[in-house]
């Protein structure tokens, strides 16, 4: 049988204590011989945080660094695995579950959110694996002919970038996959609008008690009349903006908005608009923000005050920022394997390396009091800039870290391989925090 081998790092042995805390209540748990489950959740959020080239790369120096060897064979195999995959989403459920009850939760003072889980979502790409299959371009028309000195040249073929379906959990930050995209029989990528459909709205629930509502703040991709009046059925209801091509009237205006309420500075206008000839009837909020830039909004939520609508897209910014923590700071950008199965383990893989680093963090600084003083300094500057701007209170209510910084991933990648002790770990990142 397997035996998990604990971490002699201190910082990953801390990095990855939820692990042993969710995995109990996960499904498809097996004690598989060779590499057991923790084994390999260990290392999939290894790889995440390794600036590393491959899979070889990362094999060499997980076992260069002291950790358990893993067989080549073994972990492309297990990568593969319909049993593992379950297995990881479930246990980064539980992770998700952990930091719903540590978390601070940054809309707890939003009474008129409190039967709502919030959630931003939106599609993002990673690089084709090796050995993903080429795909070549469309033809174009042909041109009048030349005179070609070398003769005709091959086009260079193309593969098809991985597209992703993530959801963001807006009041604990916690990163869940909802889909992996499939391809377009014509080439290109699957719209989001359609793998939201392919999916189901009884999906959209993400798990919500019974008579909790589900908010989910999506870019315009995401509209379509029917789908939503399907979805709110079901409890689930959606925040976007007005596409530009929109010809929606005017069909009345929503009860109960309130002009002298100084939260909702800057709202304009809070109506029920829908398509000519009929069909479903929404809700739209005009902002106008301290630069004069005007912003329209639907949804399919009629009791919420104005302010609250215009707050929640506001934040949906935040899984954007987290894609840029992925790609730029993770350096994850390329998918590690061919295959659905394979692909939507990494696409797991990352959300759960997010998730425990988002964990960390926020027990770094609750228990050593070490935070990024830097960023705290200009997040301090914008919030002044923005309140002698004049900005509403939409725009100064809620400023917060939506990432983790280049500094701390790097301090996590230079240091879940070295013995060093814990309050030695945690100088050096006190000491690179207080530099700019």
């Amino acid at each position: 049988m397997a035996t998990y081998q604990a971490p002699d790092s201190p910082v990953l042995a801390r990095l990855i204590a939820p692990l042993t805390e969710a995995y109990p209540g996960a499904q498809r748990r097996y004690d598989c011989k060779g590499l057991g489950d923790l084994d390999f959740l260990e290392a999939g959020v290894s790889r995440c945080l390794s600036a590393v080239a491959s899979g070889r790369d990362f094999l060499q120096q997980h076992g260069d660094g002291g950790r358990k060897e893993i067989e080549r064979t073994l972990l492309f195999k297990a990568l593969k695995s319909g049993r593992r995959l379950e297995n990881l989403a479930s246990v980064n459920l539980n992770v998700a579950r952990l930091m719903g009850s540590r978390l601070a939760d940054p809309f707890a003072g939003v009474a008129e959110l409190s039967g709502f889980d919030i959630y931003a979502g939106d599609g993002h790409f990673h690089e084709a694996a090796c050995h993903d299959p080429h795909r070549p371009k469309k033809p174009k028309k042909p041109k009048p002919a030349k005179k070609k000195a070398n003769g005709d040249r091959q086009k260079r073929a193309r593969k098809l970038q991985t597209g992703h379906f993530f959801m963001l959990g807006m009041r604990d930050h916690h990163l869940r996959h909802h889909a992996l995209a499939e391809p377009r029989p014509g080439g290109g990528n699957e719209h989001d609008m359609h793998a939201l459909k392919r999916v189901g709205a009884r999906a959209l629930r993400l798990g919500a008690e019974v008579r909790r509502k589900v908010m989910i703040v999506w870019d315009r991709a995401c509209i379509d009349f029917g789908f939503w009046e399907e979805s709110k059925r079901l409890g689930v209801y959606f925040i976007s903006r007005e596409k530009a091509n929109m010809d929606l009237q005017v069909m009345g205006l929503v009860s109960g908005f309130d002009r002298e309420d100084p939260r909702n500075a800057g709202v304009t206008a809070d109506e029920l608009v829908g398509p000519g000839g009929g069909g479903s009837m929404l809700r739209r909020v005009t902002y106008t923000d301290a630069k004069g830039t005007t912003y329209k909004y639907l949804t399919t939520e009629k009791k919420l005050p104005a302010w609250v609508v215009v707050l929640l897209f506001k934040q949906r910014w935040d899984i954007e920022k987290v894609f840029d923590e992925v790609k730029n700071k993770m350096l994850e950008r390329k998918s590690w394997a061919s295959g659905k199965v394979a692909k939507k383990m990494h696409a797991n893989f990352v959300c759960l390396a997010h998730n425990l680093m988002v964990l960390l963090e926020d027990q770094i600084e609750k228990a050593g009091g070490i935070s990024n003083s830097p960023e705290r300094a200009r997040k301090s500057g914008r919030e002044e800039e923005a309140k002698r701007s004049g900005a509403g209170y939409v725009a100064t209510m809620m400023q917060r870290f939506t990432v983790r910084s280049v500094k701390f991933v790097r301090w996590l990648r230079n240091f879940i391989y070295r013995e060093t002790r814990w309050c030695d770990a945690l100088a050096r990142l006190a000491k690179i925090y207080s530099t700019r």
